[in-house]
């Protein structure tokens, strides 16, 4: 029986991806103990985890990633956030000797394991990326983007080093944990350049268990339609004039159109919808992609695994992070509709959907990715792989 502890970034995208294995951790009779907040909290009971919560700093915050003010806000975001997780890690680590930690690429996965010095194994809720493009994420020092880190910033790196002991060896880190084993949600197949990435990289596919909780929204009513599927993620501001667009386009579509709309839309900005509409802050996304025929994303690597599982072919309108790689290899699969969000309008939003729901070459293409999903490595055998990690890692640090 091993003692896991898992440490992740408080995001749908980041969360969900890990329920699998922490599911898979928790059935063979370890302990997971997982750090996260009260909005994930059931959902990871669920799977077996114990969860430890934090404060949510993520959840209504407004960033523009866009600026050198949002970013750094960005930053002190993941500075509180670190510093919020590592109290909690000092706490338990008093009547819990860890095995080793794992941990998403984002966040303060690397400051916990060099804290606690134990193995750490790396999760990754996206594709890999290679040196050159992790420099251009606006918190590498290499990005190119100008960013001037104030008083704020410097306390908190400072509380880090004199509570903690430890220090990110960059900005960039916050976004690039790394280990020597990773394990990714995704198949061999959809990474681009996969070669590029030997044996120490676990492809092992997405998982989706089932998630518990109640919803009231009415799954029955899209059954023996066509169906839109439109969601914009959970972490995107400004969306309403996107959403009016979808009400204008689909005016006359004949079938449903469900938008999740999120719960930071301005409803009173949003037009009246015909009634063949459903639109709701939170939709049980999975539910509604076993119905759906089109799925109008916005590229983020979550919400495109649960369209391929489900095979449905995706209109995807990238925005920021991995989005434009990720809607850029659906378009080289043949599996989805790239459209530049500066050139989308009603009339392009109309071919793109009409583009994949009646040209087969779209449903071929996700129906072939999902099939590398359902060949992507066993869990068991990613397991294996995981205990021999952390034994070769210990006999090591003996």
């Amino acid at each position: 029986m091993t003692n896991i502890l898992i440490v992740n970034f408080p995001a749908e995208g980041h969360v969900n991806p890990t329920l699998g294995i922490t599911k898979a951790f928790a059935d063979r009779g370890d302990n997971v103990h997982y750090i996260s907040t009260e909005k994930y909290k059931d959902r990871l009971e669920g799977v077996g985890a114990t969860v430890h919560l934090c404060e949510d700093l993520v959840r209504n915050a407004h960033i523009d990633p866009n600026s050198p003010s949002g970013i750094l806000e960005f930053l002190k975001i993941h500075l509180k956030t670190s510093l919020y997780i590592l109290e909690v890690v000092k706490e338990l680590s008093t009547h819990i000797q860890f095995d080793a930690v794992y941990y998403d690429t984002f966040g303060a996965g690397e400051l916990v394991r060099d804290y606690l010095n134990i193995p750490g194994i790396a999760s990754s809720a996206s594709f890999l990326f290679g040196e050159e493009h992790l420099k251009i994420l606006p918190l590498h020092p290499d990005s190119g983007v100008q960013l001037e880190l104030d008083k704020e910033c410097e306390d908190l790196l400072q509380e880090l080093k004199l509570k903690y002991g430890v220090s990110p060896r960059h900005t960039g880190q916050f976004m690039s944990n790394q280990a020597e084993l990773t394990v990714v949600y995704t198949s061999r197949y959809f990474q681009p350049d996969s070669d590029r990435f030997g044996e120490e990289c676990l492809f092992i596919g997405p998982r989706f268990p089932k998630r518990l909780g109640k919803t009231d929204f009415p799954i029955d009513a899209l059954k023996g339609h066509k169906v839109i599927y439109i969601s914009m993620g959970t972490v995107l501001d400004k969306t309403t004039d996107f959403f009016n667009m979808c009400i204008d386009a689909f005016s006359d579509f004949e079938g449903k159109v469900v938008i999740a709309a999120g719960e930071r839309s301005d409803y009173t900005d949003m037009k009246e919808a015909p009634g063949h509409f459903i639109i709701a802050p939170y939709v049980p996304q999975l539910d509604v992609l076993q119905e759906a025929d089109v799925f109008i994303t916005h590229g983020g690597m979550n919400s495109v695994n649960e369209g391929i599982h489900y095979q449905v072919p995706m209109v995807v309108l990238p925005h920021d992070k991995d989005q434009p790689m990720v809607a850029q290899r659906l378009a080289e699969l043949n599996a989805g509709y790239p459209i530049a969000t500066d050139e989308v309008n009603e009339q392009i939003l109309r071919h793109a959907v009409d583009q994949v729901l009646n040209d087969r070459t779209y449903r071929e293409g996700i129906q072939k990715i999902a099939e590398s999903f359902r060949n992507s490595m066993d869990m068991k055998e990613a397991l294996d792989l995981i205990d021999q990690y952390i034994v070769r890692s210990k006999s090591l640090q003996s």
